[in-house]
């Protein structure tokens, strides 16, 4: 008899469980959040708008009407909500430029990471070299102390150093994990930025020693970001090098004994009321189904 109540009790629990997690995915629909965010994010964005809306199938194909196609970028997502466009994005770490904007507006914002990522270095498969340091990428892109990778260990090839826009995500976490206050050289800046995130791995994938003086690249650019474009996109000839003697991979990553590993967060303002459906949402990103929409989306979970 005692089995029998314990059993049924059982039961009633996860009944309670799934008709509550019911409504709160029909009320997060039913008011969904305006959300934008990074290039890299875009998978993650649309995920989430997959698993809140029910597809209609069409030719025995679903298809989600309405499943947003772009992102604004890193920068303009935040403009975006420190301006009350969005109601909430998804976004790597904050550029100073964003921190600075934030408080002239008066603004203050809230981050609660949702899922892992990491700041990579990348270079062409034909360099020899395999591992960096934080010093020695601080000598290459702030002073070029470091200019040719003979220097490293490596080819007798002069280092073609490529660096992103500074309104960039990827820029963003330069500057937290290498730069720290310091500026990437000015001869970078003006030789050798890329605008966009799969155009500085597209140059290094293609490059080609111009004028014939045997230089080889290096640029830097998002995990998981590169590990799911990369087979789409072709990208055979590029290679992550190491840092401080560790890999880049999902456990060093997790583990954060890779030491550029990071999150992505999501970014709300901070007087958002806490009865609000962007913060539902996040509550409902940190459990063990919502997390599933990383794994998804092909992106590490922080649970």
């Amino acid at each position: 008899m005692k089995r029998k109540i314990v059993f049924l009790l059982f039961l009633f629990c996860v009944v309670i469980i799934f008709q509550s997690c019911g409504t709160e995915i029909d009320d997060i629909a039913k008011n969904y959040p305006r959300i934008d965010g990074s290039t890299s994010s875009l998978p993650i964005v649309q995920e989430i708008y997959k698993a809140i809306f029910k597809p209609e199938i069409i030719d025995g194909e679903k298809v989600w009407n309405g499943l947003p196609q772009t992102a604004s970028k890193t920068i303009e997502s935040y403009k975006l909500l420190i301006d009350g466009e969005v109601d909430l994005i998804i976004v790597p770490d904050p550029s100073e430029e964003v921190k600075t904007l934030a408080a002239e507006k008066g603004v203050e914002l809230e981050y609660i990471p949702i899922c892992l990522e990491a700041l990579v270095f990348i270079t062409h498969k034909d360099t020899t070299v395999n591992n960096l340091t934080t010093e020695e990428i601080k000598s290459i892109y702030i002073d070029m102390q470091i200019d040719n990778w003979s220097q490293l260990g490596g080819n007798n090839n002069q280092i073609f150093a490529i660096c992103r826009n500074e309104d960039s995500g990827s820029h963003a976490l330069m500057e937290k994990f290498v730069l720290k206050g310091e500026k990437v050289n000015e001869q970078i800046r003006f030789n050798a930025m890329s605008l966009t995130m799969f155009g500085i791995v597209d140059e290094i994938e293609n490059y080609v020693n111009f004028s014939g003086r045997g230089h080889l690249p290096l640029g830097y650019t998002i995990y998981y970001f590169f590990q799911n474009n990369k087979e789409e996109q072709k990208w055979n000839n590029v290679k992550m090098l190491n840092i401080d003697g560790v890999e880049p991979n999902d456990e060093t990553i997790a583990s954060g004994e890779y030491p550029y590993s990071t999150n992505y967060y999501a970014v709300i303002k901070k007087d958002t009321p806490k009865d609000s459906t962007s913060r539902k949402l996040i509550s409902w990103l940190l459990s063990d189904k919502g997390q599933k929409i990383f794994t998804n989306a092909g992106f590490g979970i922080i649970k």
